[in-house]
């Protein structure tokens, strides 16, 4: 971990693709904090100056080390320090309680201070016709990666949520063309509330939007705290669908049937709007996916053409996710061969119905589900995956989206054997609301019974969530993990435990 002064990185005198002005030499705020590590490898790659800091409990993970080989100068721990005057920007997740000594010191500085959104805004805009975005009030995480996958011609770049699996959540590549996803999910934006001055960008770098070639819009339906309501997510799907040549909209989602009226209604000039889905009548056609076990067989009929894909991937609606990013691939014009064998490795996203292993019989997956839909997909996904009994532990993400969601939250447990309650995840150390986590109980209870479910209390003489769920797995069982917070180390500690039931658990689990 670099914790001196280095001299500067010289910038190329024609750097592919070309770094925004604004982000030539850039600190990005908590380097692993969701969304920003693909940031931080895309720049990097491009050929600006990135330094970035991560929590001091973070150093050992080999995220870092990426980020390191890929250019990136890591500092261990938050400090004033960090942020120096050559900066041209400081770039933050939104997952900040209270004051935060790097972006206060930015502040003192005046430099600006945008969002990981604003960042992506800058570099679709200075990609031009290149750009193209992966979008939606949900969901874009799988299709976002596929997408990425599937145009991967050693030209195109991405930035991404989350990586696919084996992959990098960023690739610069050598071309024009880059994949944006642009999903408000990057993190749990509660902690400074919109109109914070966190929140506000150098007014000069806002006049311009970026003009997508393409634009994979997969939902506009309510996210609290991002979209309030549905209007609200349609209202954000159409400005960006309308700055974009061609427009991809599923029709599985019902609610992209809007925009879709909206477009209709009022046509953007030389726009095409394709649809995607297991109606015969979409512009691709799905012809009905099957699961053989292992992966997912499906034929697209795109103009009055069949192509068949094969797609290792777990889970129908992950499934479906992959078919519209090779909509999209096809509408570019791709050559569906070679779209066919890149998909064909695609294995899905990080910790997105992922296995993560088996001890004594007992299969654990990762789940990185956040809003109600997408936990009960991939419940009804898991349930697939085995004979055995299906254990659910859950940590809802966010006071603000629990509070709001909690009753589709826990209903979106229907049918497991099992449900374990994790505390809610945010960075607020102190909140004046109910603990949603009540509300989330007491549904799950009405779907499943008393007896099904089950919440993990926190204490020195309290049991932790491997030990619980190790009481009650069996050889044969699947226990699926869900969330994003501590959820995402516990896999890893559930396997350990089953493996030694009596041992203490390595500290770096």
């Amino acid at each position: 971990m670099d914790t001196t002064t280095r001299p500067e990185t010289v910038v190329g005198t024609d750097p592919r693709p070309a770094v925004p002005g604004l982000l030539t030499a850039v600190h990005l705020v908590d380097i692993l904090a969701p969304g920003m590590e693909g940031l931080a490898r895309w720049l990097a790659e491009a050929g600006a100056d990135v330094t970035g800091s991560i929590p001091e409990a973070t150093q050992t993970s080999p995220v870092v080390a990426a980020l390191e080989a890929a250019g990136v100068r890591v500092h261990v721990g938050f400090d004033a320090g960090h942020v120096r005057t050559d900066r041209t920007a400081v770039v933050w997740s939104g997952v900040v309680a209270g004051s935060h000594p790097e972006l206060d010191r930015a502040q003192v500085l005046r430099l600006p201070v945008i969002g990981r959104a604003v960042a992506l805004k800058a570099l679709s805009v200075q990609a031009g016709a290149g750009a193209v975005a992966v979008a939606g009030s949900r969901s874009t995480t799988t299709a976002a990666a596929a997408l990425a996958h599937v145009l991967d011609d050693g030209r195109t770049g991405w930035v991404l949520t989350a990586p696919a699996r084996d992959g990098a959540a960023g690739h610069a590549g050598d071309g024009d063309r880059v994949v944006v996803d642009l999903c408000p999910d990057a993190g749990t934006h509660e902690a400074a509330p919109p109109g914070a001055w966190q929140h506000r960008p150098a007014p000069h770098f806002l006049t311009t939007e970026p003009k997508f070639a393409a634009a994979l819009i997969l939902a506009t339906s309510a996210n609290a705290p991002h979209f309030e309501d549905n209007i609200a997510g349609l209202n954000a799907a159409e400005r960006l669908a309308r700055n974009a040549a061609v427009v991809v909209l599923p029709t599985w989602d019902t609610s992209t049937a809007n925009l879709r009226e909206r477009l209709g209604d009022r046509p953007v000039p030389d726009q095409r709007v394709v649809t995607v889905g297991t109606d015969p009548a979409s512009t691709v056609w799905i012809m009905t996916p099957r699961w053989t076990g292992t992966d997912f067989r499906v034929v697209l009929r795109y103009q009055k053409t069949d192509h068949a894909f094969v797609l290792p991937v777990a889970g129908r609606h992950h499934a479906l996710a992959v078919c519209a990013a090779i909509a999209t691939a096809l509408v570019l014009g791709e050559d569906p061969q070679a779209v066919a064998e890149r998909a064909a490795s695609f294995r899905g996203v990080e910790r997105s119905l992922a296995p993560v292993g088996s001890q004594r019989g007992v299969a654990v997956v990762d789940s990185r589900a956040r809003h109600p839909r997408e936990v009960a997909q991939d419940v009804e996904a898991a349930r697939m995956l085995t004979d055995g009994s299906l254990l659910v532990v859950l940590e809802p993400d966010g006071i603000a989206r629990t509070s709001e969601h909690a009753a589709e939250l826990g209903a979106a447990l229907k049918g497991v054997d099992h449900a374990l309650l994790l505390p809610v995840s945010t960075p607020l150390v102190h909140h004046t609301v109910p603990d949603p986590l009540d509300a989330v109980e007491q549904a799950a209870r009405r779907k499943l019974g008393d007896g099904k479910v089950q919440r993990a209390r926190s204490g020195p003489c309290e049991p932790g969530p491997e030990q619980l769920i190790g009481e009650l797995a069996a050889e044969g069982d699947l226990v699926l993990v869900v969330g994003t917070g501590q959820a995402e180390r516990l896999g890893a500690r559930l396997l350990s435990h089953l493996a030694a039931p009596g041992a203490p658990i390595p500290q770096h689990l």
